[in-house]
């Protein structure tokens, strides 16, 4: 039995639409995204006064990121007790804020003076509102 081109095609076509990923709302609208990055720095005690490079590093981040459209609200979080463990946590107005914030002079400074002081990679996590 010969099946007709036209429905072999449309019931590919309904099924490969099946399989496709659904966006979010949160992906569809123009709405606020929270970025949390953990940042562990190496310890003094392995590389001697990277955490006071670090710190000079994350302010001079801070300050220049207060000047960026988009920006909704910036904290830098020093964990109680370790004090080489930071976390950033970040609000934008939208996603594209949020991306020129990446690519811009000061990020790209930032994470490329940050580097040597690293204990590891940044850990960043993209979140928006529950509903």
């Amino acid at each position: 039995m010969k099946i007709p081109c036209t429905i072999l095609i449309a019931s590919m076509m309904f099924t490969l639409s099946l399989q496709l990923p659904r966006r979010s709302s949160a992906q569809t609208k123009s709405e606020p995204v929270t970025i949390v990055s953990h940042v562990d720095i190496l310890p003094d005690a392995y590389k001697p006064q990277s955490e006071e490079n670090a710190a000079r590093l994350l302010r001079a981040q801070t300050a220049a990121t207060q000047h960026d459209a988009g920006l909704l609200s910036y904290s830098v979080l020093q964990q109680t007790g370790a004090s080489n463990h930071f976390t950033i946590v970040e609000t934008w107005a939208d996603n594209r804020s949020y991306e020129f914030h990446q690519g811009a002079d000061h990020t790209v400074t930032f994470r490329r003076d940050i580097q040597p002081f690293l204990g590891g990679p940044f850990d960043s996590r993209e979140h928006h509102l529950f509903r």
